[in-house]
């Protein structure tokens, strides 16, 4: 399950506050190769999932708020689509927990071989989310059509999920917005977006929504080449 050793270490949040499940899962996360934080309260873990990005989050159902947890997650930034592992106890109904977004499920009292056959395959899923998610540092010159304007920006870093640029001026987060990219020694890439997020500094995220194969395969192949 271990990332490729060009890659930083997988990264877990364990949201439990019973210290033997706690334990257990830090134990099997640690033998998997990967980093386990941990919290006790839904309050604590939604701090720290808005302000990092993780691999995968272990919620224990018998926390206060756990399914609101998973759906807060599931409607944030970074990890909404992060792996999410619940730790149900027996005769708990399991549906609701899948329904709301919820990637695996493992039972307790914890078994050492259940974590770690749920551990390795889920890593497909992480390593996907991972590709998706890794960002490219570089500079690259980007128009910007929202509504009846147009913007000249820069980019500040590029993923398959979305960009973030540098504008003049600042866009409203929420606003759809279409981009001509221009990679170097290539035909422009056009696609269709969403401002997620933004500053006064002129820092805005553009996550993609829409964008034509051909184009798409285009600059997959070329974060490929560079992220080398």
């Amino acid at each position: 399950m271990q990332p490729p050793s060009s890659q930083s270490a997988w990264e877990f949040l364990l949201v439990c506050a019973d210290a033997l499940v706690q334990k257990s899962l830090a134990a099997a996360v640690q033998t998997m190769g990967g980093i386990a934080y941990s919290t006790s309260d839904t309050t604590s873990a939604l701090a720290y999932v808005t302000r990092r990005k993780l691999d995968g989050i272990f919620i224990d159902t018998r926390v206060e708020g756990a399914l609101g947890l998973v759906g807060n997650i599931r409607r944030g930034g970074s990890n909404r689509f992060s792996v999410i592992f619940a730790c149900v106890s027996e005769g708990e109904e399991v549906s609701r927990l899948l329904n709301a977004g919820v990637n695996f499920v493992v039972h307790k009292p914890l078994d050492s071989h259940e974590l770690e056959t749920v551990l390795r395959n889920a890593a497909e899923m992480i390593g996907n989310e991972r590709q998706r998610y890794q960002r490219i540092r570089l500079r690259l010159p980007v128009l910007l059509h929202g509504g009846d304007k147009s913007h000249q920006a820069v980019t500040a870093n590029i993923s398959r999920g979305g960009m973030a640029v540098h504008c003049s001026e600042r866009l409203a987060p929420g606003s759809a917005i279409d981009y001509v990219l221009s990679l170097p020694h290539g035909e422009p890439l056009r696609g269709r977006g969403e401002v997620a997020w933004s500053n006064p500094e002129g820092l805005a995220g553009i996550r993609f929504y829409f964008m034509e194969e051909e184009v798409k395969n285009i600059l997959w192949q070329w974060m490929d080449q560079n992220s080398q």
